[in-house]
Formats: structure tokens, C-alpha cells, sequence
């Protein structure tokens, strides 16, 4: 199969055009088949892959390391209709070749403080650092940090206002409730660097997401490369900053409440596992499966 992007590009187009015609999927159905595949073509264009068995492995683990296992199976799904249209030779979804969607999570996997705290340090470029330490401070996947606009931050309070929580329908009213707002505030030194970086980009608009114009950092797949050079897991760095500010006092009811951050029942598994008693006793207390 070919590794050119424009004809990889080509081939997605008549697949849609089948489904939409020898299909009874619909067309929101369609269209997110065509963002996960997407994804698939610019990973390997940015990769330089030909489009084959091999380079469809290297993709799925791509996707175990750096999506929740609901956004895999999706992913997966699209990715098996996608190969099995193509008749692709030696296809991986093909009898005993078929990969299972079962990335493992284990629930006691994060960094420590000081390990984070080494890793942190050795990343030289400071606009890697920057994007990392944003990535673990406001808790965010790559892709939720790469919306992030110039209006978002408070310059005058160091903290961010985020959204979070889908827009719910009140079945009584038949009227949506609005996203939650929150404000996450940065630590010193970390405001002061996005300062800094904002201001040598000051030609950006209020409504710029923070990273335009840095070719390194305007995708989910050069981000997981940039993750993978220094060795650093956006899920394992999203569950150090849980696990910490737990450490530190914060209630689980205050995470979910006022960061959007919901902690999985597992976590309480991961407090016995590390024995780390202050943690457990935030469990106890607010947790109600505890």
C-alpha cells in the first residue's frame, strides 16, 4: 500500500462515498469515521509509513498509549471497516491476527514528585517544557490543551477558565444547562514562563490557541512524539496530578466539584497499593464507593 498522504487521503474518500451509499450508517456515524481515519493518515504521513499490516500495529499502540479504552474501541472500530474495505493483505483484524482492545491502565502507574520532578528537568526546548508542565498542571489531554486560547488565561490571577462537563438536557424543562466554569491557577514559576512566552507571540490574537504557529505542537500525534522523546505518558501524567493534589489535602469532592476532574473508583486501590494512609483517609471521606 502506498505512503503517499494525497492518495491515502484519495482511498478515505471512496470509502465514505461506499458507506454512504452501500451503508445504512448515518451521517454523524460517517463523519466521525472520517476524523478517526483521519488521524490514522496524518500519523502516517508524519511518520513516513506506508500504509500496511505493520504500520497498523504501530498505530493501535499508538492509540493504547495515549486514549482511555472507550475513544480506543471507537478508533479501533473505524480503523478494522476502514482495512477490511481496502482488502488489505496480511490485515491484522484477520483471524488469529486480531488485536484486542484492552490497553492496560494500571491503577497504581503514575510519577512520583520526584520523579516527575527529574523528568521535568532534563527537557531543554522551553516551549516542550512549557507544553508539558501546562499538560500536567491544568490536568488536561493533549488534545484539550491544544484549544486552549489567549483569552483563557488570566493574566492578572495566573489561572485558567475552564469548561468542563458536556451541556445536559433538563428533561422536566427541556432546557440545557450550560458547561461548568472553573479557574485553575498556575504555579509562580509556571505563570511567569507563559507570561514570558505570550509576550514574544504577542501578535496572537485573544482568540489564537496558545500554541499557533508551532508546527512541533499542532497535532495529537507530534505531541505523543514530543511525550514519547522524553519518555513522559499524558494519561500516567494526568493521574500523577490527581495523585498529588490529593497528597496535598485536596478532597476528591473538591476535584470532581471544582476542576472537573473525575477520579476513578480504582484510585482507592491505588492508595492501599502505596500505602499512602493521607490519601486513603481523602478516599474514606469523600469517596462513596470508600
Amino acid at each position: 500500500m502506498t505512503g503517499n498522504s494525497e492518495t491515502n487521503l484519495e482511498l478515505l474518500e471512496f470509502f465514505l462515498d461506499f458507506l454512504k451509499t452501500k451503508s445504512r450508517k448515518s451521517l454523524d456515524a460517517i463523519s466521525s469515521i472520517r476524523r478517526d481515519l483521519e488521524k490514522f493518515i496524518e500519523y502516517l504521513s508524519i511518520n513516513k509509513l506506508e500504509l500496511n499490516a505493520e504500520s497498523i500495529r504501530g498505530y493501535l499502540a499508538y492509540l493504547q498509549e495515549n486514549y482511555n479504552l472507550s475513544t480506543y474501541k471507537v478508533k479501533l472500530s473505524s480503523l478494522r471497516q476502514f482495512t477490511k474495505w481496502l482488502n488489505l493483505e496480511d490485515n491484522p483484524f484477520d483471524g488469529n491476527l486480531t488485536l484486542k482492545a484492552t490497553p492496560n491502565e494500571p491503577a497504581e502507574d503514575f510519577y512520583t514528585k520526584a520523579e516527575l520532578l527529574e523528568k521535568l528537568s532534563e527537557i531543554k526546548d522551553p516551549i516542550e517544557l512549557l507544553f508539558c508542565e501546562l499538560l500536567f498542571e491544568l490536568c488536561l489531554s493533549p488534545a484539550e490543551l491544544l484549544k486552549i486560547k489567549v483569552l483563557d488565561f488570566n493574566f492578572a490571577t495566573a489561572s485558567f477558565r475552564l469548561r468542563f462537563g458536556a451541556a445536559a438536557e433538563n428533561a422536566g424543562l427541556g432546557l440545557r444547562e450550560p458547561p461548568k466554569l472553573t479557574e485553575i491557577k498556575l504555579s509562580d514559576g509556571l505563570a511567569l514562563r507563559l507570561k514570558q512566552f505570550l509576550k514574544m507571540k504577542e501578535g496572537l490574537s485573544l482568540d489564537a490557541v496558545i500554541f499557533t504557529g508551532i508546527p512541533e505542537l499542532d497535532s495529537e500525534v507530534k505531541i505523543a512524539k514530543l511525550l514519547k522523546k522524553h519518555d513522559i505518558q499524558a494519561k500516567k501524567l494526568k493521574r500523577s496530578r490527581i495523585v498529588h493534589l490529593l497528597e496535598d489535602g485536596l478532597s476528591i469532592q473538591a476535584l470532581e466539584n471544582n476542576l472537573g476532574i473525575k477520579v476513578p473508583a480504582n484510585y482507592l486501590s491505588l492508595a492501599k497499593e502505596t500505602k499512602d494512609y493521607k490519601l486513603l483517609k481523602a478516599f474514606k471521606e469523600f469517596h462513596p464507593r470508600a
